[in-house]
């Protein structure tokens, strides 16, 4: 990998990008978050006019935040909230399962083989979810989380000045990407915008499936310089 500044800032860039995405799919929204993706944290993501959709959707995302009072108990929060709930807990079948087992399984059910190869996957790079976790591990906000982690170790080598350890945790990242995130995630992100009751969801499916596809071609280009 070379030392070019674009390529070395994109790695920061997509390590706050994995951070916001992992908590949009594992954390109920707080008004805190809803807040400053409005403000600010919507704009620092890594789109570019090569990537119109990308940006269109930031952009319907943020209006439609500032179309709500984001204030605890407001009906305009509580309205992503319950979107947010109904989506991808339940109290029915959640309508965009958020299991890759649920995708790619022959039987659509949890814990099957795939969820074991993402848990082993994760072990192999030193990543454990806490022993009192009882979620599947294949579920996408854990893989979120797993391709943040990594992301945090690119940026760590990157601040170290060790650009020749940046290689492995990307080639880990685009390994995992191509056999497990990138295996369900049209299918995910078809089920999310359909079913999503705010723009600001219908928009985050365009949003997460632009950003991985996109960050798994890129970093299989920094793997290759």
């Amino acid at each position: 990998m070379s030392s070019d500044s674009r390529e070395l800032d994109y790695l920061y860039a997509r390590q706050f990008a994995y951070d916001v995405l992992r908590r949009l799919l594992t954390e109920e929204p707080t008004a805190e978050l809803l807040v400053y993706l409005r403000d600010e944290g919507l704009s620092l993501f890594p789109a570019d006019e090569s990537l119109p959709a990308m940006q269109t959707a930031l952009d319907a995302m943020r209006d439609d935040l500032n179309t709500r009072m984001l204030k605890s108990g407001a009906s305009d929060f509580e309205a992503l909230h319950w979107d947010f709930t109904r989506l991808f807990i339940g109290p029915e079948s959640p309508p965009a399962a958020p299991w890759e087992s649920v995708y790619v399984s022959r039987d659509k059910l949890l814990f099957q083989e795939s969820t074991l190869s993402v848990k082993t996957f994760y072990q192999q790079h030193g990543f454990h979810l806490p022993e009192t976790e009882y979620e599947a591990a294949d579920h996408i906000g854990y893989e979120l989380d797993f391709l943040w982690n990594l992301s945090v170790k690119a940026s760590q080598a990157l601040d170290r000045g060790q650009i020749e350890d940046i290689n492995a945790p990307l080639q880990a990242s685009a390994e995992f990407m191509q056999a497990h995130l990138l295996a369900f995630m049209t299918p995910f992100c078809r089920e999310l915008n359909n079913h999503a009751e705010t723009v600001f969801y219908r928009q985050f499916s365009t949003l997460l499936e632009v950003f991985t596809r996109n960050d798994h071609k890129k970093i299989n280009e920094l793997i290759n310089l």
